[in-house]
């Protein structure tokens, strides 16, 4: 089920984001929500986690991933994205050609990806 929610981690604030859905509706809602959330902090000043574990490849569900991307690259200092394999990271792959954005990287577990954004800000 998708959600989202402040977090802390070793004393980092971070914005963690669970997109892992099947339905385009619920995928568009939630990306929404965080579209709001996300013009209220300052530019280049989030850390976020984004996990996409068992997210459904649709065109429909793809739009709206390259819409959210593109909407928050002026906010977003960094994203670690969790869940990204076989035809995901193609897809990932078409995502950062249509964004262009530079602050998008794969790790492998939560752990990983979350120290990894420590380091990162």
């Amino acid at each position: 089920m998708p959600g989202y929610k402040w977090m802390e981690h070793k004393g980092k604030r971070m914005f963690y984001m669970n997109l892992g859905t099947d339905n385009p509706e619920e995928l568009k809602n939630v990306t929404s929500q965080i579209e709001q959330i996300f013009e209220k902090e300052p530019p280049k000043s989030i850390l976020s986690l984004c996990d996409v574990t068992g997210i459904t490849i649709k065109p429909e569900m793809v739009q709206i991933l390259k819409d959210f991307t593109k909407h928050n690259e002026p906010y977003v200092k960094m994203t670690a994205i969790l869940g990204v394999d076989g035809l995901r990271l193609i897809i990932f792959n078409s995502l950062l050609a249509f964004t262009r954005r530079k602050n998008l990287v794969l790790k492998p577990s939560r752990e990983q990806a979350l120290d990894w954004l420590i380091s990162q800000g």
